[in-house]
C-alpha cells in the first residue's frame, strides 16, 4: 500500500472513530483485528474494542479526538492525538498514540494503543 492509501485509512479510522460508530471501524478492520493496550499488556478482539468506544461515548459524550501527527509507515501509519472530554468525574484531557498495521487487504490488523491511564481517571466516577 502506498503511504497515501495508508493516510486514507487513517483518516476514514479517525471519522469513524470521532463519531463512535462501530459499524465502520469494522468495515475498515479485519475480522481478526485486535488492538494491544500499553496500560494491561493484553490484546483485545474488534467485539472488545467496539464495547469500550460505546462505553466511552456513553460516559463522555462530548468525547473528542485532536490530532497531533498523523504520520505513515511502511505497513501502516501512527497517528498521535489528545483525546479531551466531559466526564463525571470531570474534564479528561489525555495523549494518545496508536501503531496501525494495515493488511494486504488495506484493513487494520492490528493496532498497538500507547495512552496514559492516570488521565482516564475521571471517567471513573
Amino acid at each position: 500500500m502506498t503511504a497515501e492509501e495508508n493516510l486514507a485509512h487513517a483518516a476514514a479510522y479517525a471519522a469513524a472513530s470521532a463519531t463512535g460508530d462501530v459499524d465502520a471501524i469494522a468495515a475498515l478492520s479485519e475480522p481478526d483485528a485486535v488492538t494491544w493496550h500499553n496500560y494491561d499488556d493484553t490484546e483485545v478482539d474488534l467485539a472488545t474494542s467496539a464495547r469500550t468506544i460505546k462505553w466511552l461515548f456513553r460516559k463522555m459524550p462530548d468525547v473528542a479526538w485532536e490530532d497531533v501527527a498523523v504520520l505513515p509507515t511502511p505497513k501502516g501509519y501512527v497517528r498521535q492525538a489528545i483525546i479531551t472530554g466531559t466526564a463525571p468525574g470531570g474534564p479528561v484531557r489525555v495523549h494518545t498514540c496508536l501503531i496501525v498495521t494495515l493488511s494486504a487487504n488495506g484493513k487494520a490488523a492490528r493496532t498497538e494503543e500507547y495512552i496514559d491511564l492516570a488521565g482516564m481517571a475521571p471517567l471513573s466516577a
